[in-house]
This record gives C-alpha cells, sequence and structure tokens, in this order.
C-alpha cells in the first residue's frame, strides 16, 4: 500500500473514532466519558460554561472533527484542533487523580485507561499531519535576490537606501 493510502485509512478511521465518540455526547447519560468531560470542562473554564453546553459544545468538536478526517478536509487545521483536544484530554491526571489511577501502584481505573488510549490517537495524528513544503526547483526571481537584505549586506550595498 502506498504512503496515501495508509494516510487516507487512518483520516477515516480517525474521522469514525470521532464523529462515534461525539456523536454518543449529543444523547445525555449515553457515552461513558461525559461526567469526566463535564467536570473536566468545569475546571479547565473556572464553571463559566454550563455543563449542559460544554458537553454539547464538546459533542460538536468532535463531531466537527470526525467530517474533517472522514472528508479529508482542512487536513492541517484539523489535526492541530485535534492535538489540541488530546492535550485537554489528559488535564483529568491533574484535575482527578482518584479517579484515574488505582489502588496499586501503576494501575488505572477504567477512566485512566480511556485516557491513556489517547496517546494512539496523538500518535495516529502526528503521523498525518500534513507539513507544508518549500516549493521545489523554483528559482527565485532575480530582481527579488537583488533586493534581499542578505544580498545587499554581502555586496556591500546601502542597507538604509530607500527600496
Amino acid at each position: 500500500m502506498g504512503k496515501s493510502i495508509k494516510e487516507r485509512m487512518l483520516s477515516i478511521s480517525m474521522g469514525v473514532v470521532y464523529f462515534w465518540f461525539g456523536a454518543l455526547k449529543f444523547v445525555p447519560n449515553l457515552s461513558p466519558a461525559e461526567d469526566l468531560a463535564k467536570n473536566t470542562i468545569h475546571h479547565l473554564t473556572f464553571g463559566l460554561i454550563p455543563d449542559e453546553v460544554s458537553i454539547i459544545l464538546l459533542a460538536i468538536w468532535e463531531v466537527g472533527l470526525g467530517f474533517l478526517f472522514v472528508l479529508g478536509l482542512f487536513r492541517r487545521q484539523a489535526v492541530i484542533l485535534a492535538l489540541i483536544h488530546m492535550v485537554c484530554t489528559f488535564t483529568p491526571l491533574l484535575f482527578f487523580p482518584n479517579d484515574v489511577f488505582g489502588e496499586e501502584p501503576l494501575s488505572l481505573t477504567l477512566v485512566g485507561q480511556y485516557i491513556m488510549k489517547n496517546l494512539i490517537i496523538i500518535a495516529v495524528l502526528v503521523s498525518i499531519y500534513e507539513r507544508k513544503t518549500a516549493p521545489t526547483g523554483q528559482e527565485v526571481p532575480s530582481e527579488n535576490k537583488k533586493e534581499s537584505f542578505p544580498y545587499r549586506f554581502i555586496i556591500g550595498k546601502n542597507l538604509f537606501k530607500k527600496a
């Protein structure tokens, strides 16, 4: 399989996951992460956003990302928004450690496992991120070279002269 097919498959699978998890949040008490999400957003926003509104906004964000990934639209921006989302999903480690970690050393509760699975999502997001590439094989026009600071500095042109 070519790289583009693999990236497309990863993008579609990422979209399905985001769409599914987000859609569950539109229905009260259907998402297993609903309470965790509400509590986390409440902490992050200092309670300024009501819980019922915050969960709907999160659902819209996640479903929107799902559509973008499945349809292959605005991939760079979608990855950035998803990475921001992923950073926020790790905040319960700081806010609610008793809900995340079990009694035994290194043990995780179901909530903790739910959070840790996001490491895989981050890896996928990083792998499908489209970097901007510089155009290759195109020479900078000569008139632009002569007006550039390095060119004028190297050949001793007056750097303070109006261009």
